[in-house]
């Protein structure tokens, strides 16, 4: 089984919550208070945003005999833009911290390290 080469000694701490994820974080929550307030400022003044959704809903409920009410109700599509969004910000924060997360093996590190260094050879 191979050892992990980037784990962090007791001394040293992994820093999830770093600059990079603030910024992100802030960043994203601002786009979702605009999807959210556009949801409301349209849903106030009876504006339609016409997506598949409704079509949907509207076929389900015929179906089921019932009423689908979904858990944050946002016209037409912002429930799948303000999804989205979070799936794009969150993906961003994982990639960032995929090495600290899952470390890359002893074994592909020492191999990669071998190869380089034939090929250093100028």
């Amino acid at each position: 089984m191979a050892s992990v080469a980037n784990v962090k000694t007791s001394t040293e701490k992994v820093r999830f919550f770093d600059t990079y994820t603030r910024v992100l974080l802030t960043v994203m929550i601002v786009i979702l208070m605009f999807i959210f307030g556009a949801g409301k400022y349209m849903d106030s003044h009876k504006m339609e945003a016409g997506g598949t959704d409704d079509l949907v809903n509207d076929l389900a409920a015929a179906v089921t005999q019932g009423e689908h009410h979904p858990f944050v109700d946002l016209p037409g599509d912002a429930q799948l833009g303000a999804f989205s969004v979070a799936n794009f910000f969150a993906g961003l924060v994982v990639g960032h911290h995929w090495e600290k997360i899952f470390g890359k093996p002893v074994e592909e590190e020492e191999d990669s390290d071998d190869e380089s260094d034939g090929k250093r050879t100028r």
